[in-house]
């Protein structure tokens, strides 16, 4: 229903603002990490929405300073047994790299130190998401965007296509790149292949 809403800040507070939009105020529910990121009240700001109704709440808004914080909160609360309100404390509770590198990294212990999430949730919030957050990740090997980008690109989807996950191949192709040159993408699917191999037989 919205994307965004860009208008100045009438009232602000950790968990709640109001956006001041041509004269329509609206209120709008906000984790700590888009509070940390405002400017001062009557300053402009853009705010990427998600809308939620429902028949206890009514309707909401919820809004993020970054498009990347929207689309992990949208994760967030597509796994079972977790609500918008224990999203944006998700949210609150860790920087989106951190949050992110977690879940890749299986890291239960890291999650559920955030408040309102035990260790059940954390490992369910793991195992809902861990293929579904690659694309929130800042670890991008600088390769990608060298003259070989094509190939390292074209290795990627390959080797995504084989079953393999995107952010373990990301991480080989940023290691093998500082050791040795590839001319096609053959050559990378090959070097990763082995390489991820010999990682799970260790």
């Amino acid at each position: 229903m919205y994307s965004y809403l860009e208008g100045e800040i009438a009232a602000k507070s950790p968990l709640l603002m109001t956006l001041d939009c041509n004269g329509i105020g609206y209120e709008i529910n906000i984790p700590l990490s888009t509070f940390d990121q405002l400017q001062d009240i009557g300053k402009k700001t853009r705010l990427y929405i998600h809308y939620s109704f429902n028949d206890l709440d009514g309707a909401r808004l919820f809004g993020f300073y970054t498009e990347q914080e929207k689309k992990l909160f949208r994760l967030l609360i597509s796994v079972s047994k977790i609500g918008p309100k224990l999203g944006l404390a998700i949210l609150s509770g860790l920087p989106v790299k951190d949050l992110v590198s977690a879940i890749q990294s299986e890291n239960s212990g890291l999650i559920s130190t955030i408040p309102g999430i035990g260790k059940k949730t954390a490992e369910r919030l793991i195992i809902e998401l861990k293929d579904k957050v690659a694309d929130l990740s800042d670890e991008t090997p600088e390769v990608y965007s060298s003259s070989a980008a094509d190939i390292f690109k074209e290795a990627e989807s390959a080797l995504v296509t084989l079953g393999y996950k995107q952010f373990e191949i990301r991480k080989v192709i940023a290691g093998l790149v500082k050791n040795e040159a590839y001319s096609s993408s053959e050559e990378v699917v090959k070097a990763v292949i082995k390489s991820l191999y010999r990682k799970r037989k260790i």
